[in-house]
């Protein structure tokens, strides 16, 4: 991998400078302004225990959280730079980075044009910029998918194929101490792999080699990963009424063993998947298998168990990151309907879907195993994280990711044909289509029947211009085509130019106001604002004293912005909290504004509080895409006026509707 990068920069050509140029943009992108947002609940909840970590108390695996990779890296930069909201957000910025570069590793796969573009895709997408300043494991779950993607067939394609192995395998592992959404792709990875092997008798492929290696990595990843699918037992376990998997209203730890037999026999389950495993690595690698199976696990047990510091870690790595998703289903956090990711992915990469929907219809007549690799794992992630019963925004972002190098693939392909027409005639071509596309903004655009009037006049008259300037034109296939080829030029520019406007809108104009569904659940600016606040009192005063209503889960993100500060938290809902608490010492009362009226008697006939204000403390994106039946759909997309709000609101982020918020009161000492 760094000879591949290095021999390109050494060969001091053009596509290395062009690369270096996406680079530092991508720096700029993913670095500007990265503390600017309120931190997310979700970001809160990665700072905290970060930060708890980079301060020596430990860290302990919670598949709420996912992995424990971001966790370590975090607490690694906090312990270096000191914690903050800028550092805490660098981790995703920088595999954002990364994420931005990783086609360049692809170049002897799909050439140094493709690899460009999807350079070019991926650094201005919406959902990557935005996903690559957000404190989550989604960014980093895709970089590492990508460069497993690239290890896969860099070892089915290269002479060197055990070094890719070694690196595949460490991939493969990193993956699982991302974030769960990992087993899709390796699911989907082993499924391709068995179809393409020697070990599929339905496949008589005249490339011995190429099924070969893909029997290789089938083999490698059941080998590797079997242990890690174990909790599938316990699905057959609770049919037998023992308490393998369960859920949230069955246990505390949800997905772990809640008595001493189940615990028992979900040990024993790993112990048998771990010798089928090393049973089947020996005899299909021999001794290259000790390597693999060492690559693979060691990484695995040092982050799960916390460099040693948490035991129990592997045990719930191996188990609970999958039987914990596996007990969520039932609850289907977000509930989405349906076409949730299809909304999502529209609103942000029409560009992506403009061209893979017309490569697959208009463009492409070769398509190679890679290829079908990226078509078919797009598809693959449609449907399964269609069916999975957790839809958020950041999901689409491992939905999407194959499209990236597909659609720079295709780009490569549309470019050379269109660089073949002439100048001249492009030229022509393209005021054509301008003066038409003109036309039909300026018809339709009339307000009334004297600007109708003038603008049919006008639409004509330009039309008749344009006539007489190409009145040698004649008609053939060869031009029709290429007058087609120039309006998907300037269809697929024009795309470009949106997409970049909704990227720099998404990520920096008000990105934490949820006027657009890609912010989904956000903590609010007021918090934001109400920390500086909080901190300037505090440089002032030299200390400050809080007390946090927790109702409601209000104690996110406070526990984060106020990990330095002296905080008393207390559940307003509880009158025994209440009670005990003497409430007139505290600089700053902060309320779940639902439960204010319980400390209207305490506060607002006391002299020593003033400036009792109400104020947002989470804000969504109002869900008025829900459809209840077909009718109510089809009559909905009847109406031009919808249908012309929704183009405004893709287009230029144009917003009608009442966002949703929970409020928070504040009161403020004298």
């Amino acid at each position: 991998m760094y000879l591949k990068i290095k021999s390109l920069f050494n060969s001091n050509n053009s596509v290395a400078y062009l690369m270096v140029t996406i680079f530092l943009i991508s720096l700029v992108t993913r670095f500007l302004l990265l503390d600017s947002r309120a931190i997310h609940h979700d970001e809160s909840l990665h700072a905290y225990y970060s930060w708890a970590y980079a301060n020596g108390n430990g860290f302990t695996h919670n598949p709420l959280m996912h992995g424990p990779l971001l966790f370590h890296l975090n607490a690694l930069l906090f312990f270096i730079f000191g914690d903050s909201d800028y550092i805490l957000r660098i981790v995703p910025a920088i595999f954002g980075c990364i994420l931005t570069f990783a086609p360049i590793l692809f170049i002897k796969l799909i050439g140094k044009r493709a690899a460009i573009f999807s350079s070019l895709i991926i650094l201005f997408s919406p959902l990557i910029l935005y996903y690559s300043r957000f404190a989550r494991n989604d960014i980093i779950i895709a970089t590492i998918t990508l460069l497993l993607v690239y290890s896969l067939f860099s070892y089915i394609y290269s002479s060197k194929k055990n070094n890719y192995l070694y690196i595949f395998s460490i991939f493969l592992s990193l993956g699982f101490c991302i974030k769960e959404t990992h087993y899709l792709t390796v699911f989907f990875i082993g499924i391709f792999s068995l179809a393409f092997s020697r070990l599929n008798f339905l496949i008589n492929s005249k490339n011995k080699i190429i099924n070969e290696r893909f029997s290789d990595i089938f083999i490698l990843v059941f080998a590797l990963t079997i242990p890690l699918a174990s909790p599938i037992i316990g699905i057959i376990g609770n049919l037998f009424n023992l308490n393998m998997i369960p859920g949230a209203s069955e246990s505390t730890r949800i997905g772990y063993p809640s008595d001493n037999l189940s615990l028992l026999i979900s040990y024993v389950s790993i112990f048998i998947t771990f010798l089928i495993s090393f049973s089947v690595g020996i005899y299909w690698f021999k001794k290259q298998w000790i390597v693999l199976f060492s690559a693979f696990w060691v990484i695995f047990i040092v982050f799960f168990s916390s460099l040693g510091s948490n035991p129990d870690g592997i045990f719930t790595g191996i188990w609970q990151s999958l039987s914990y998703w596996l007990a969520q289903q039932d609850v289907a956090r977000g509930s989405q309907p349906w076409y949730y990711f299809f909304l999502v992915i529209i609103n942000y990469e029409f560009l992506l879907i403009f061209i893979s929907i017309t490569s697959i219809l208009f463009l492409r007549k070769k398509i190679r195993i890679f290829e079908i690799f990226l078509i078919v794992w797009f598809l693959y992630n449609m449907l399964f994280y269609g069916i999975a019963s957790e839809k958020m925004p950041w999901l689409a972002v491992n939905i999407i990711l194959p499209l990236f190098i597909y659609s720079g693939i295709t780009l490569s392909e549309i470019s050379k044909n269109i660089t073949k027409i002439n100048n001249k005639d492009y030229l022509k071509y393209l005021s054509l289509i301008s003066v038409f596309i003109f036309s039909c903004i300026l018809f339709f655009n009339s307000t009334s029947l004297n600007t109708l009037i003038i603008s049919f006049i006008s639409v004509w008259f330009l039309i008749l211009i344009a006539f007489i300037s190409f009145k040698d034109l004649k008609i053939n296939k060869s031009k029709i085509i290429n007058c087609g080829k120039v309006a998907f030029s300037l269809i697929l520019l024009t795309l470009a130019i949106f997409t970049l406007k909704t990227s720099i809108d998404s990520s920096f104009y008000n990105p934490d106001v949820p006027d657009e569904i890609i912010v989904y659940t956000q903590t609010s600016p007021s918090v934001h604002n109400l920390v500086q606040e909080i901190e300037n009192y505090k440089l002032s005063n030299n200390e400050v004293f809080i007390a946090i209503d927790t109702s409601g889960g209000y104690q996110w993100p406070w526990a984060w912005y106020l990990r330095d500060s002296d905080v008393k938290y207390f559940d307003s809902t509880n009158e025994d909290t209440i009670n005990e608490k003497d409430f007139y010492k505290y600089d700053y009362l902060i309320l779940n504004s639902r439960n204010f009226l319980k400390f209207n008697s305490k506060v607002t006939n006391s002299d020593l509080y003033i400036n009792i204000e109400q104020v947002p403390f989470r804000m969504w994106f109002p869900e008025n895409y829900r459809f209840t039946s077909l009718q109510e759909f089809t009559d909905y997309v009847w109406d031009f006026n919808n249908i012309n709000y929704l183009i405004r609101h893709v287009g230029f982020k144009d917003f009608i509707g009442e966002i949703g918020t929970v409020d928070m009161t504040i009161i403020r000492k004298k």
